[in-house]
């Protein structure tokens, strides 16, 4: 009885080892969380790339914008700000979107002094401050630039995969269209 009983038990431990049913279901759940894994990273990569443009592309908007005017008024540079916040949509932007715009004019001393600046969720510069990171390879002496600083404080929406907040920065500088400067009369 003790043998037959062992070869039952060989018999049904060989059938179980051939038996090919049932493969495909358990190497599709070995691999399948990491094909999810893979799938809500690239997911998450793809609208940090999409809000990283975004705040590229509303920087060079703003300021070109601002550029085109002779004269700014509080409301038209309240209407930039409303331009942007819409812009950067279906993002959030709150608190989390800091614009700044500034009027910019090199001196006879090659230093570039703030002639105005208005922000939305940073602090403007002060009048007269000088801007270092703007030299006389952009602009000559008694020449005014439009500088359009933008950040921007991106959390993903997934978040297991990008660490934290992402902050993405960009800086354009435009050549004033219609005039030497552009000015803001409050």
């Amino acid at each position: 009885m003790g043998i037959l009983r062992r070869l039952a038990n060989m018999v049904r431990l060989r059938s179980f080892v051939d038996d090919r049913r049932g493969v495909s279901a358990v190497e599709f759940a070995l691999i399948a969380p990491i094909l999810i894994m893979i799938y809500l990273a690239l997911a998450e990569l793809t609208l940090g790339m999409m809000a990283s443009r975004r705040t590229s592309h509303l920087a060079a908007t703003i300021g070109d914008l601002a550029a085109q005017s002779e004269n700014l008024t509080n409301a038209n540079i309240t209407d930039l700000w409303a331009i942007a916040t819409s812009m950067m949509q279906p993002f959030d932007t709150g608190t989390i979107l800091k614009m700044r715009l500034t009027s910019v004019t090199m001196g006879s001393d090659s230093k570039a002094r703030v002639n105005w600046s208005q922000a939305q969720n940073m602090t403007p510069y002060t009048a007269n401050a000088v801007i270092t990171t703007i030299s006389t390879s952009q602009i000559a002496s008694g020449e005014s630039l439009m500088m359009t600083e933008v950040e921007y404080d991106y959390t993903s929406p997934i978040g297991n995969f990008l660490p934290g907040t992402s902050k993405f920065t960009d800086t354009f500088y435009h050549h004033p269209r219609n005039g030497q400067a552009v000015t803001n009369t409050n």
